[in-house]
C-alpha cells in the first residue's frame, strides 16, 4: 500500500483541512485510488475519513461535523437513529405477528363447524 503525502490542491482543500484540525494531513492511497484524512494524533492508527469523491466541500463539510467539540451531538444522533431502527423492527414483528394471528384466527372461525369434538381425544385406527 502506498500513501503519497499532499501538501495543496488548486482548490485549497488541504489548507482548509489544517485549519479545522492542525493534525490532520491528507493523502492519496494508490491501491484504493482515493484520498485520505488522517490524523497525526493517533498514534497506531491514524485514519480518520475517506474521500471517495476526491477532495472537494463535502470532505471540509464531513471533518467539520465530526469534529470532537460536537462529540455530544454526535452521540445524540447515534442515540436517536438506534432508537428509530429499534421502533421500526418491533413495528415489523409486530405487524407480521399481527398477520400470522388473524390467519390463525380466520382458518379456526372457518373450520370449527368442521370439527367433531366429541371424538376429539379418542384414537381412530384405519
Amino acid at each position: 500500500m502506498a500513501l503519497i503525502s499532499v501538501k495543496n490542491d488548486a482548490f485549497n482543500i488541504c489548507e482548509r483541512i489544517k485549519r479545522i484540525n492542525p493534525y490532520y494531513f491528507v493523502v492519496y492511497n494508490t491501491d484504493k485510488k482515493q484520498y485520505e484524512v488522517h490524523n497525526s494524533k493517533q498514534f497506531s492508527n491514524t485514519f480518520c475519513i475517506t474521500c471517495e469523491n476526491g477532495l472537494n466541500y463535502s470532505v471540509i463539510s464531513k471533518l467539520w461535523k465530526t469534529k470532537i467539540e460536537n462529540i455530544d451531538k454526535i452521540i445524540q444522533e447515534i442515540d436517536e437513529n438506534n432508537e428509530k431502527i429499534e421502533k421500526n423492527v418491533k413495528n415489523e414483528v409486530l405487524d407480521v405477528a399481527n398477520v400470522k394471528v388473524r390467519e390463525m384466527f380466520d382458518y379456526a372461525k372457518t373450520k370449527i363447524d368442521d370439527c367433531n369434538f366429541d371424538d376429539s381425544y379418542t384414537t381412530k385406527w384405519v
